[in-house]
């Protein structure tokens, strides 16, 4: 099988590489989105983001395919590649490969971040439903077994 176009294979990683540009954007916004606790806006971003996946699912297949034209096994790297490849077409890749590379870390720090603001969101959630069902007593009457008035503590009273 002759080696396809490396033109083709750099279209396609230049197409993969936009897409997750426009995930880091949506990741940045989300961010925003998180700390007011938009709700309806983050599962909004959620589905953009998993329609985004699914393009970069089709791209990863015909970049996969484009691939196994350089090695029958289909698991060639992009680095593997450059050293099989002619100086200029090496330099190309390299040249995506650095771009991809900080892409993807800025990307993967910004999940990080939101992940971290997701679970302190949960976290306090979880903390305030505690506090209140802590401070719900089930109304049995004003008299305790033993004929003794009870003691009642609201949420207003521990707050104020």
């Amino acid at each position: 099988m002759p080696n396809p176009n490396i033109d083709e294979l750099i279209d396609v990683l230049n197409g993969e590489m936009l897409l997750y540009k426009d995930l880091l954007d949506i990741s940045t916004k989300k961010t925003d989105v998180i700390i007011h606790g938009k709700i309806q806006e983050l599962d909004n971003m959620t589905k953009i983001e998993g329609n985004i996946i699914c393009k970069l699912s089709m791209l990863e297949e015909e970049r996969e395919k484009i691939l196994s034209g350089y090695d029958d096994t289909g698991e060639i790297t992009i680095s593997e590649l450059c050293k099989m490849l002619p100086e200029d077409d090496s330099k190309k890749l390299k040249k995506i490969q650095k771009e991809f590379e900080s892409l993807l870390k800025a990307l993967n720090d910004r999940n990080e971040l939101n992940k971290s603001l997701l679970q302190q969101s949960i976290e306090y959630v979880n903390y305030s439903i505690g506090l209140i069902s802590s401070n719900l007593v089930q109304d049995n009457g004003i008299y305790g077994d033993n004929g003794s008035i009870k003691q009642y503590s609201s949420i207003i009273d521990r707050k104020a």
